[in-house]
């Protein structure tokens, strides 16, 4: 695998076992994610995308063939070996947000970073500015059930952010959102994007979908299409989120990056 690749599948096949059946979730699936990529995973439901997102994320194992992180493949590692990958690669962001209703804002996105065996005020640092950087500075003391829709995808977002993570994958991040909350969650991808952090975005939603850079389309299991954003796109997409692209260097919150 080259040094640019950041996540790869190479010939994955994924089945379940529904009651005597078995279900293929994915069919010889190929494609690879390089760094600092923006790339959305389309496809109507039950198409593979949700499952793509588990095996990038570490989540799952395929049936056959090799998931790729980092030019390491996964089948190899140790359960605590994926755990320690997951914490310091993969940042996630999920339609339904996960958050521990008993923390706090502030709380819930240190989480990671106790994982990491950083002391407390180290945390509190990194966790205050990402929640900054994502619009929450006023609401570190509040529990999930005070916060609006909108509010509890950007406290995920943040936590996903808080340790600086090489790849962030959302999986229908704007799924239980409005649709003007969810435009401005997607521009705040799109920022972190422009920072040099790889998004992916699972989502069957094509206005979602083509804010993009590039669009890997699933069905049945099989990729459909693997395009890149026409440049007009992306570029009116871009202006529009006043996003300005800052591709030098990835998204470091407090002076320190954990790569």
């Amino acid at each position: 695998m080259g040094g640019s690749i950041l996540a790869a599948l190479e010939g994955v096949y994924k089945n379940y076992a529904m009651g005597d059946a078995e279900v293929r979730a994915l069919d010889g699936v190929s494609f690879a994610i390089g760094e600092g990529e923006f790339v959305s995973i389309m496809g109507p439901s039950g198409s593979g995308k949700s499952t793509c997102m588990n095996l990038i994320g570490c989540l799952d194992h395929p049936s056959s063939g090799a998931v790729f992180i980092n030019g390491v493949e996964t089948s190899r590692m140790k359960a605590g070996e994926l755990a320690r990958l997951r914490n310091r690669t993969v940042g996630f962001v999920f339609q339904q947000y996960h958050l521990i209703p008993g923390m706090t804002v502030l709380e819930n996105v240190m989480l990671p970073l106790r994982y990491r065996g950083l002391p407390p005020r180290r945390r509190r640092e990194l966790a205050l500015a990402v929640l900054e950087r994502v619009g929450l500075s006023d609401r570190l003391k509040h529990r999930p059930r005070e916060l609006s829709g909108g509010q509890k995808q950007r406290t995920a977002i943040a936590r996903a952010l808080v340790a600086s993570p090489a790849l962030i994958l959302a999986d229908e991040p704007t799924g239980a959102l409005d649709s003007e909350t969810g435009r401005s969650v997607i521009d705040l991808f799109g920022e972190i994007n422009s920072r040099g952090t790889a998004v992916i975005i699972v989502t069957h939603d094509p206005e979602i979908g083509k804010r993009a850079r590039r669009r890997i389309t699933l069905r049945d299991g099989k990729i459909t299409g693997d395009t890149a954003a026409a440049a007009d796109d992306t570029a009116a997409a871009d202006t529009a989120a006043g996003i300005e692209q800052k591709r030098d260097s990835r998204l470091v919150f407090g002076g320190e990056s954990f790569a």
